[in-house]
């Protein structure tokens, strides 16, 4: 499930959102989110997409963040 879905009508610029799919897939690895309609799915996007609104673009550093704010067994 891309992390499109939930950016739609955004006013995030291309190369904005493509740095957030590459956070996004990454913290579905790392999560083990293989289930798209896993609800954490949308949770990851859901903080993938705060992070980008409060500036941080970095991938490497959303997934980071992402992972470590995430309790996943």
């Amino acid at each position: 499930m891309p992390i499109r879905k939930f950016v739609a009508g955004s006013a995030f610029d291309p190369e904005t959102i493509a740095r957030m799919i590459t956070a996004f897939e990454g913290a579905r690895t790392v999560l083990n989110l293989h289930d798209p309609n896993d609800p954490m799915v949308e949770t990851v996007a859901k903080k993938i997409i705060s992070l980008a609104s409060q500036g941080i673009i970095d991938p490497e550093e959303m997934r980071r963040r992402v992972v470590a704010d995430t309790d996943r067994p």
